[in-house]
C-alpha cells in the first residue's frame, strides 16, 4: 500500500513537471513571435527597451511574460517549482533571445527582394547588428549612432534583465501558500477588508478574533464588525486585509490577515502583525468572510 502511494506520487510529479515545462515553453515561444512580430510591423523592439541605458525595462517585462506559462501551469497542475525548472528558465532564457535575434534576422528586408539571410549568415548578421547597435537617449530620442563594443555588454545587459523576469516568476511560485497537509496551492476563496478609526477598537478586534471559536457568532461578528466604515481616512486609521485560502484537494482553509496604518500619504504595511493561521478542519469559514 504504501510502495502504491509513492509510485502514485512520483508519477504524480513526473506529469506535473512535464506540464508545468509545456507551459513554460509555449508562453516562451509565444513571447519570441510576439517581440520579433511588433518589431517587424512597428519597427519597435520592446526587448530592447530600457531606462537610463543599463535598467532593461524590456527585457525584464518579456522575461517575466515568456516565464508566466511557468507559473500557471504550476498553478494547474499543483507542481512546486523546483532547481531543474529554474535551471529550465535559464537555458530557455538564452535560447529565447537568441531566437529573436534569429527570427528579427529571418525577416530584415535589405530592399529590391533581397533578405538579410540571402547576403550573410546568422552569425555575421549577430556580429554587425551588436557592434553596430545605437541608442536613442533623452525626450527628444537623439541617436547616439554606433555604440560599438558597448552593443555586446548592453545585449548582456538584456540576457540579465530577461533571466531576472523569468526567475522572479519562479521565486513568486516559492512563495505561494500551499497546503500543510497535501502540498497543493492553495486558492483564494474570499476577502474581506475592514477600517478601524482607532486604536482601541483595532486592538479589541485584533487581540480576540481568533481567541473565540472561529465557527462561532462571535467570530462572525468581529468578522463583520467595521467601526470605522464611512469615517474620513486620516493618518492613523488602521485597515485589515483578510484573505481566506483553501485547498481544491482536503479542502483545508487558511486565513492570512494583512495590517496596514495610513501614515501621511497612503496605507503602509506592518509586517510584525501578519498572521496566517490554518482553520480546523471541517469548517467552511467562507460564508463568514463573504458576508458585509
Amino acid at each position: 500500500m504504501q510502495r502504491d502511494l509513492l509510485v502514485g506520487r512520483d508519477l504524480k510529479n513526473i506529469v506535473g513537471n512535464f506540464g508545468v515545462s509545456i507551459f513554460g515553453i509555449a508562453t516562451f515561444l509565444l513571447t519570441v513571435i510576439a517581440v520579433v512580430a511588433v518589431n517587424q510591423f512597428t519597427h519597435f523592439n520592446f526587448f530592447t527597451l530600457s531606462f537610463f541605458v543599463v535598467v532593461p525595462a524590456g527585457a525584464l517585462l518579456c522575461g517575466a511574460a515568456a516565464a508566466s506559462g511557468y507559473y500557471f501551469g504550476s498553478l494547474l497542475f499543483h507542481t512546486r517549482p523546483t532547481v531543474l525548472i529554474l535551471i529550465q528558465i535559464l537555458v530557455v532564457a538564452a535560447i529565447a533571445q537568441f531566437a529573436i535575434y534569429y527570427g528579427e534576422y529571418r525577416l530584415l528586408d535589405l530592399g529590391n527582394g533581397r533578405m538579410a539571410s540571402d547576403v550573410v549568415s546568422f552569425s555575421e548578421y549577430l556580429d554587425i547588428y551588436l557592434s553596430h547597435t545605437s541608442l536613442r537617449v533623452g525626450r527628444a530620442g537623439t541617436n547616439t549612432g554606433d555604440i560599438g563594443d558597448y552593443g555586446r555588454i548592453l545585449a548582456f545587459i538584456q540576457f540579465l534583465g530577461f533571466v531576472v523576469g523569468g526567475v522572479s516568476v519562479w521565486l513568486m511560485l516559492r512563495v505561494y501558500p500551499v497546503c500543510e497537509k497535501c502540498g497543493r496551492y492553495l486558492r483564494t476563496l474570499a476577502k474581506k477588508q475592514q477600517i478601524f478609526s482607532t486604536q482601541e477598537d483595532f486592538t479589541r478586534y485584533y487581540d480576540n478574533l481568533f481567541e473565540v471559536p472561529v465557527d462561532g457568532p462571535h467570530f462572525a461578528q468581529l468578522m463583520k464588525w467595521q467601526p470605522g466604515k464611512g469615517d474620513k481616512i486620516v493618518k492613523g486609521t488602521i485597515q485589515t486585509q483578510t484573505t481566506l485560502r483553501g485547498c481544491p484537494n482536503c479542502h483545508t482553509q487558511r486565513i492570512s490577515q494583512e495590517v496596514k496604518v495610513c501614515g501621511d500619504k497612503e496605507f503602509r504595511d506592518v509586517p510584525q502583525l501578519t498572521r496566517h493561521i490554518r482553520i480546523p478542519d471541517g469548517i467552511d469559514l467562507k460564508p463568514v468572510v463573504k458576508a458585509v
